[in-house]
């Protein structure tokens, strides 16, 4: 059967114990905690033990991230640049942290209260290299955690001094996830039986729209032509009004190129099967288009999007 699988991210030896006893609680839910120092992580000969890391994050459903007070070793990717000669680098765990934010998976953040107190102080004193934090080995960690609080989404924060506060809040925050899903298969029931209904309505609509026009054509034969398209450049105004509206598409107009706008982008729409594809016909720049065609939530909205405009 399948279980939750549950990525704890942190340094290793300041928070070995919380590491140890997250092991125990996440297993003792019934869900798979991976850990690297617990053999969970396959890691492959021809890359770096951390790259592995990377990669099996991919593969989980959910990311612990704690932060204690260091800031731990480079990636491998900066290894060729001494982190003593760097004001600021990539850490392992923050790797790891980007990976799990890069691939949209839930992140569960606790930050040990004592440097979440002085990242306070940090703030109101960015620039004065004098001070020394108390707390932390690297004000990396504050830059971090910068990073987290500036994502609009999936940045839940909390702050812990002993185990206790980490494994309480997550199993109130995972039994609300569960109560959740079990609505919402209740809702996913009562709206495909709606999806039915409307889809019945689209088909009889359908219906009655050739047969109004066939009556039409026989009553009004010089004027019909002209009453169908002006009737069909109404109805095709209204619906480019609904694809204007929606988030993903607002953004996407923001980011596209010159000449591209609100009719293009939905006759490409109408045309395409993916938001790849849709993008592509437009020659938007191949990043970007490599970007948004690997987050499942954005192919989410594609698909509904074109229901809904059907």
């Amino acid at each position: 059967m399948a279980k939750p699988r549950v990525f704890v991210s942190s340094t290793y030896y300041d928070l070995k114990h919380i590491r140890n006893s997250l092991e125990a609680f996440i297993d003792g839910l019934g869900y798979e905690s991976v850990l690297y120092e617990e053999g969970d992580i396959p890691f492959h000969h021809d890359s770096s033990l951390d790259v592995s890391c990377y990669e099996e994050i991919k593969n989980c459903h959910i990311l612990v991230l704690i932060i204690g007070g260091r800031y731990g070793s480079p990636a491998s990717e900066q290894e060729e640049n001494p982190k003593e000669k760097l004001d600021f680098y990539n850490s392992v765990t923050k790797k790891e942290y980007e990976t799990a934010r890069k691939n949209d998976i839930p992140i569960y953040v606790f930050i040990d209260k004592n440097v979440h107190s002085e990242y306070h102080t940090f703030k109101k004193n960015r620039n004065n290299k004098d001070i020394e934090y108390a707390h932390v080995d690297d004000v990396n960690i504050f830059k971090l955690i910068d990073d987290i609080y500036a994502q609009k989404r999936n940045n839940l924060i909390k702050d812990f001094e002993k185990f206790d506060d980490i494994s309480c809040w997550l199993r109130d925050q995972w039994a609300g996830l569960f109560a959740d899903f079990l609505s919402k298969k209740n809702q996913d029931k009562d709206l495909a039986d709606l999806s039915t209904q409307i889809s019945g309505l689209k088909d009889l609509n359908s219906v009655l729209k050739e047969y109004t026009e066939s009556i039409m054509e026989k009553l009004q034969p010089e004027n019909f032509q002209h009453i169908i398209n002006s009737s069909n450049r109404a109805l095709k105004e209204k619906t480019i009004s609904q694809f204007e509206k929606h988030d993903m598409i607002d953004y996407i107009l923001k980011k596209s190129p010159k000449g591209v706008g609100l009719h293009k982008l939905y006759e490409s729409f109408v045309k395409s099967n993916s938001v790849g594809d849709m993008l592509s016909r437009l020659n938007f720049d191949s990043e970007f288009i490599k970007d948004m065609s690997a987050h499942e939530f954005v192919k989410r909205d594609f698909e509904h999007l074109k229901r809904e405009l059907s």
